[in-house]
């Protein structure tokens, strides 16, 4: 076995592989990142794919991004791991440890100060790794689905529109001044946001909304279409989307209802970020505007993640939504890369 850096030559390889490499939790979901595999990484600036190959066959695949955040107050270049897989006749022979040193090796080499990966409640196999590997459980977040199916009522409070880019200066200073004393955020400008539109597939200036007030934008939300770089399927459905469906079903019969998701389901879904506010209330008024807004592009989903107890959830009123538990483990990789007992911040590039 070798491992290497992924090339595009690899990407029908790598698609075909991950159709058999289902993520496994309480419900049990495929993931394809489609058309180009590598989309999904390239919503960061620096970043590295690699590949274990038996016999010039692909047979397992991570990733590793490096961005500057802050670790107990300072910032730091840390590193997240994500997008491993294994075909499932070559698990648990070594394969995913391989991988694993060479995002360490990577890591260390842009001088990361910490390693970090998310995994979904539920999901014991990557838990289970993660812990052998030295990580240790951080923080419990919740992500938070929402479920897209009619149009609701915008409060009157302000102007919305799409974002242009003289309005990059303001928007990064109120995404700063939203996530100020936020363990993992990063930092961010104009050039910043700027450089993070232009890169990332899927999103556009267009995709960033905001909300003024008095000429003031107080709020702004953007979105990423998970549907143009990745298809997402429901192989299975755990007992409590059973139950929802089975609800939903039955109010069905007398008001306007989400579709029930079933198995063999294709989901559309869209994440939300950035996101930046000046009091909650205006998030949530921008947040009614855009379920109205991807409502008219067959959206029928839009998550986000945060605190169990942030005031981003305490201000989603109107929704139907579901919610997910993610762990955040961390592994410090020098002496100063222990987070504080501060809360955290994720952004939604990493789910």
């Amino acid at each position: 076995m070798i491992i290497r850096e992924a090339v595009d030559q690899d990407n029908l390889a790598l698609q075909e592989l991950q159709v058999r490499c289902p993520q496994s939790a309480k419900s049990i979901v495929s993931v394809t990142n489609t058309p180009d595999f590598f989309a999904r990484a390239k919503a960061y600036e620096n970043y590295k794919v690699y590949v274990a190959c038996e016999n010039d066959r692909i047979i397992g695949s991570s990733a590793c991004a490096i961005r500057n955040a802050v670790v107990n107050g300072e910032v730091k270049p840390i590193a997240y791991g994500f997008q491993a897989f294994t075909s499932p006749e070559h698990r648990r022979k070594g394969v995913e440890s391989q991988l694993h040193q060479h995002r360490l090796k990577y890591a260390a080499h842009h001088g990361a100060v910490l390693l970090y990966g998310l995994v979904m409640d539920g999901n014991m196999p990557a838990i289970r790794y993660a812990e052998r590997d030295g990580s240790k459980l951080h923080r419990a977040l919740t992500m938070t689905g929402l479920l897209v199916f009619k149009e609701v009522k915008v409060p009157d409070i302000g102007k919305v529109r799409q974002a242009r880019s003289d309005d990059l200066e303001v928007v990064a200073e109120l995404l700063n001044s939203t996530w100020i004393g936020y363990e993992m955020y990063e930092p961010t400008s104009a050039e910043g946001l700027f450089r993070f539109i232009e890169r990332t597939p899927a999103y556009e200036l267009e995709n960033l909304l905001v909300l003024e007030k008095n000429g003031i934008i107080v709020a702004c939300l953007g979105y990423w279409d998970w549907s143009q770089v990745m298809r997402v399927t429901m192989n299975s459905i755990d007992f409590k989307m059973r139950t929802m469906g089975c609800l939903l079903w039955i109010a069905g019969l007398l008001v306007p209802v989400p579709r029930p998701i079933k198995p063999g389901d294709t989901l559309k879904q869209v994440m939300l970020t950035p996101i930046g506010y000046r009091e909650p209330e205006y998030f949530s008024a921008l947040l009614k505007y855009m379920n109205n807004h991807v409502l008219q592009r067959g959206t029928e989903q839009m998550f986000c993640i945060c605190e169990h107890n942030h005031p981003i959830l305490r201000s989603i009123g109107g929704f139907i939504r579901i919610d997910t538990t993610m762990n955040l483990y961390c592994k410090p990789l020098s002496a100063d890369g222990v987070l504080a007992d501060r809360p955290v911040f994720i952004d939604g590039t990493d789910l």
